[in-house]
Order: C-alpha cells, then structure tokens, then sequence
C-alpha cells in the first residue's frame, strides 16, 4: 500500500490575489475564486488524480475560507472511482486573521509587519502569530494522529503563509530559514511522505528568496 502521505495545496486564485483593495468591501473568508481560479482547480484535480492511489481512502482537510471550499468542490468530484472521501472543514488552519484592513491601512500594516518579523507579528485588529503558530500545531498533532491510527492518505487546501509555518513546525526550520521561502503558488502542491522511521520528507523544497523577506533592515 505504500506510507501514508500528505498532500497540500493552496487554494487556487481568488479576488484576493488580483486585488488588494477587495478587503474594502468583504470579509477575507467570503472572498471567492476568479475565472483563472476555477481553472487552475481543474487542472490540479487532474493532477491530484494521477498522485492518488486507487483503493484507499483519502481525508481532506479545508480552511473555512471560500476560496478553499470553492477550490476542494471542483477537485473532489473529478477524483477516479476506487477512492474513498472523507472531508472536513478545520478552523485550525483558517488564515490568519489581520482584523480590520482597508487600502488605507494596508501598507503601513504590511510594513510594521516585516519591520517586525512574520513569525512575531499581532495585527493591530486582529491574530496573533504566536496564536496562528499554536493552532498549526494543534493541527499537526491532529494530523499525525490520523495517520499513525489510520495510515490513509491526506489532502489539505488552505493558505500560502499557514503552509510555509506548518512545514516549518514539521521539519523544524529556524526563523532565518523560514524566511528564506516564499509562499505556495495558488494551486501548487507539495508532498510529505512518512519514511519507515515515521518521520517526514517533503518531496521537493520550496523556492527560496535571495534575501530573507522578513526583518528588513535599513540599508547603511
């Protein structure tokens, strides 16, 4: 049957991505996919399809969000007969929340945030990430959990951000290597194999930045 494997994928676009303005007029969980986005879910259903092994059953887990859910509901029904589905909505892994943020506020918010460091930021109005580190690793404990019991494959939708900090809290990465990375792609993937040891291996590493993105300082 082969060792249990987690598959994350960010959700594909959303107006989110294409519009930095679109928290003037809705809530970060209602905001929905593009055109482009549905799109892109399809073909990472095509994609999920080849990965997927025939005769085992398969627990998705999706963020709340709208986007997620929208990006979950066209991949789902194209998966091939032979797999059973289980899937869950899991708050745990919900974005972060930033409170209140307008196009006015955006960038001074976005910069004290850097200034700060991601990994130690309290948006004014909204989550911590001390907290948002908490709940990924109450999700990671869930996670290990299903499939030390169960041993079924996983598959996860949620945020580009959440994914870098959960991988970092699964593999252990300083901050200074965290900041390396950049985010998921909309609709990419990555995939986490248990080795007979029961530890994981990501089967290929996210792209790096030359700098690190967080912390700036000021040039002297």
């Amino acid at each position: 049957m082969g060792n249990p494997r987690i598959i994350i994928c960010r959700h594909a676009e959303s107006l989110e991505d294409v519009d930095n303005n679109i928290y003037d007029t809705m809530r970060d969980l209602d905001i929905p996919l593009t055109e482009k986005g549905i799109q892109q879910a399809r073909l990472f259903g095509g994609v999920l399809t080849q990965l997927l092994r025939r005769g085992r059953a398969i627990q998705f887990f999706t963020s709340p969000g709208v986007r997620n859910v929208q990006t979950l509901e066209i991949v789902v029904p194209m998966l091939p007969n032979g797999i059973t589905v289980e899937v869950v909505e899991e708050p745990l892994i919900v974005k972060q929340d930033w409170g209140i943020i307008t196009a006015e506020n955006r960038p001074w918010i976005e910069a004290d945030r850097y200034r700060t460091g991601v990994l130690r930021y309290t948006f004014p109005t909204g989550e911590s990430a001390a907290n948002l580190i908490a709940r990924l690793t109450m999700f990671k404990d869930k996670l290990f959990r299903l499939q030390e019991e169960t041993g079924n494959d996983v598959v996860i939708f949620s945020h580009g951000f959440e994914f870098r900090v959960l991988l970092m809290i699964i593999f252990g990465w300083d901050e200074e290597l965290f900041e390396s990375f950049g985010n998921l792609d909309n609709c990419e993937y990555r995939m986490l194999t248990m080795n007979d040891g029961g530890t994981y291996e990501l089967d290929r590493p996210l792209k790096q930045h030359g700098l690190p993105i967080t912390r700036l300082k000021e040039k002297s």
